[in-house]
């Protein structure tokens, strides 16, 4: 009996192994994805979207509804004026601002969550978001341009509720992002071509 049980633990270990793969390279938004493709190719950005995938995981995890430590919502609203004035690496440093502090914030939400699921989702959302402060940062490292000083993100409010956090993050994707990425757009055509 003893050695059927050390058999099954022994193949335990790669079965979890390869289900823990499997999860990591299914969270990975096309790892082979250039940071141009993130900008020129609008089914890229789509893919690389989870937060529909998180506010699904949510409704069927309450612990996580209400977060144990509050975290920073970034201002998601654009006067178009102002917008029109600054030069496309000073909003991607803003956005890139907004999504570091939003990460940080998540990650100490994570670091003070308790159940299980609550600490995957978290990890998940924080993952996400990381995904595109590392596609951000590559297209600036592209650009070779310096990081313009901007000041630190404006805070439209602070909150525990994860529902409203993952629709304010959807909105600074969907929005401020997509405005970004639309300018930037207009080089797709000159780099695909040479």
């Amino acid at each position: 009996m003893e050695d059927d049980q050390g058999v099954c633990r022994a193949h335990a270990f790669p079965q979890a192994l390869f289900l823990l793969l499997s999860l990591v390279l299914s969270e990975l938004s096309h790892p082979e994805a250039k940071p141009l493709d993130f900008v020129c190719v609008s089914e890229a950005r789509k893919v690389m979207n989870k937060v529909k995938d998180l506010q699904e995981d949510l409704a069927q995890c309450s612990a996580a509804a209400f977060l144990p430590a509050p975290v920073r919502i970034p201002c998601i609203r654009v006067n178009i004026m102002t917008w029109k004035s600054k030069p496309i690496p000073e909003h991607r440093a803003e956005i890139l601002q907004s999504l570091q502090m939003l990460a940080q914030d998540i990650h100490h939400a994570r670091n003070g969550s308790q159940a299980e699921c609550a600490c995957k989702l978290l990890g998940r959302l924080e993952h996400n978001i990381n995904n595109y402060i590392h596609t951000l940062t590559q297209l600036h490292s592209q650009s070779g341009l310096d990081r313009p000083k901007v000041p630190d993100p404006s805070v439209q409010h602070v909150s525990q509720n994860l529902s409203l956090i993952l629709q304010r993050f959807d909105l600074l994707i969907s929005r401020k992002l997509e405005w970004l990425v639309s300018e930037m757009a207009k080089e797709c055509e000159t780099k695909t071509a040479t």
